[in-house]
């Protein structure tokens, strides 16, 4: 068995660990991004390819990448104390998903990320990860999300969790490159649960 190929047991949720993450995840988070998005964003019927997905993702020369792992090791080394700092599911001691709590710049709890490797998708990995930050935020105010709007097995797997599609324009990333791809996004929420 290599590496990446894990047993259905082996994803058992029970066997998922979520942790907080560490600097030392940060080279695992992107990467587990990165492939999460190769596999995910290409559509061909709005011309997206994989390239086009890789130079989003890494910049014409990979360069992107290095900068992004040591944002990353910064921000992970950094505890402000809120308790909101990206999760990581681990199996077997192995990185195979994170989550990414923020509160965003119009004090909202959001869901600013969430990737599972391709092959740990579907094993209830990323429902582990969910169930961390919403016990984390509890249900006293809305939590928001944006998802690119045609990946449909996200968006159904958001449903699964309550959250349903606003009616916000989610605006274009300002000062992405011209060679860059947008994606279109939508954004959804998991109303607060209004006490009687």
């Amino acid at each position: 068995m290599s590496e990446t190929t894990m047993t259905k047991q082996e994803f058992d949720k029970t066997g998922v660990e979520i942790e907080r993450a560490v600097p030392d995840d940060a080279e695992t988070i992107c990467d587990i991004r990165d492939r999460a998005w190769f596999e995910a964003y290409p559509n061909a019927e709005l011309g997206i390819t994989v390239d086009d997905i890789r130079l989003n993702a890494q910049g014409k020369n990979g360069e992107f990448v290095p900068r992004r792992v040591a944002y990353l090791k910064d921000q992970l080394a950094q505890d402000d104390g809120s308790g909101l700092t990206t999760f990581v599911a681990k199996v077997g001691g192995k990185v195979v998903g994170y989550i990414d709590p923020r509160i965003d710049e119009q004090d909202r709890r959001r869901i600013g990320a969430i990737y599972v490797e391709p092959e740990a998708q579907g094993k209830g990995v990323g429902g582990k990860l969910m169930q961390k930050v919403l016990g984390l935020y509890g249900r006293d105010e809305d939590i928001f999300l944006e998802v690119v709007s045609y990946n449909q097995n996200a968006i159904d797997f958001y449903k699964r969790f309550g959250l349903e599609q606003t009616d916000a324009v989610v605006p274009e990333e300002e000062g992405r490159p011209d060679y860059m791809k947008s994606l279109p996004q939508i954004e959804m929420v998991l109303r607060a649960e209004r006490k009687r």
